[in-house]
């Protein structure tokens, strides 16, 4: 009986460090995209690259607040994840603003952007009174994002050479947000009514986790990529197919 007790603690002990290493796992990641910048595109006054900079310089800042605030209990801490899900969206929505070159998408993005901020604050203001994590919103704000992204690459796609497109800057951050939000967004949509089980609390620290290393990867892979949009370039690439080579006869 008190082997198996030592067994126990042993076991709980060892839980306890793995989920600390995958902690410190996340927070430290989310520094890997800064400096990738400062290696790869510091000299660079690009505008779409200096968003992501500051998406970049914000996530660092709410990963710290965020720890601090849960090794307090502070029940500001719902208000800190309200913030996020608003400025995260912001961040992403000014992006494709700025590298999608139709007026016509813009109109679009800029009309997403607005009707979701005007969604989220009546949301948490007024709908959800309990001030519970927002499964609604992030289920929203999780779409979104993915049709955007899906649409964009899709975009790139069309008519460019696929060699070309893995070298953007713009590709890279697609993707990431792309598998982030596809692989977090039935957590999210579960997270609400089930967050008072152990299990699922378990099983939510480390999906979160694994994705948002997963996405400071890909966002670090995108700084070392140039930042011509094939979106805004496609005009003046050739269409690689027989006409490139070969003359056509009347």
């Amino acid at each position: 009986m008190q082997n198996f007790k030592y067994v126990v603690i042993f076991g709980i002990k060892t839980i306890t460090t793995i989920f600390q290493i995958l902690l410190y796992t996340g927070i430290f990641s989310t520094v890997l995209p800064l400096l990738f910048y400062l290696f790869f595109k510091s000299k660079t006054k690009n505008k779409i690259v200096r968003v992501i900079l500051f998406y970049v310089l914000y996530c660092i800042f709410n990963e710290a607040l965020s720890y601090y605030l849960q090794s307090i209990q502070s029940p500001k801490f719902i208000t800190l994840l309200f913030s996020f899900t608003v400025i995260e969206y912001s961040f992403i929505c000014y992006f494709f603003y700025l590298t999608f070159p139709k007026e016509q998408i813009k109109r679009i993005i800029l009309f997403l952007w607005i009707s979701f901020l005007v969604f989220a604050f009546i949301d948490f203001f007024y709908i959800n009174e309990s001030q519970k994590f927002d499964s609604i919103a992030s289920g929203i704000e999780s779409l979104i994002i993915i049709t955007v992204c899906v649409y964009f690459i899709f975009s790139q796609i069309k008519g460019v050479n696929n060699l070309v497109i893995y070298s953007t800057f713009s590709f890279w951050i697609a993707v990431s947000f792309l598998i982030y939000f596809s692989g977090t967004f039935f957590l999210y949509i579960l997270t609400e009514n089930m967050m008072k089980d152990l299990e699922f609390q378990k099983l939510y620290f480390i999906i979160n986790i694994a994705f948002n290393v997963l996405k400071n990867i890909l966002l670090s892979i995108a700084m070392t990529m140039k930042v011509n949009s094939i979106l805004k370039s496609k005009e003046s690439l050739p269409d690689l197919d027989e006409d490139l080579f070969f003359q056509k006869t009347n």
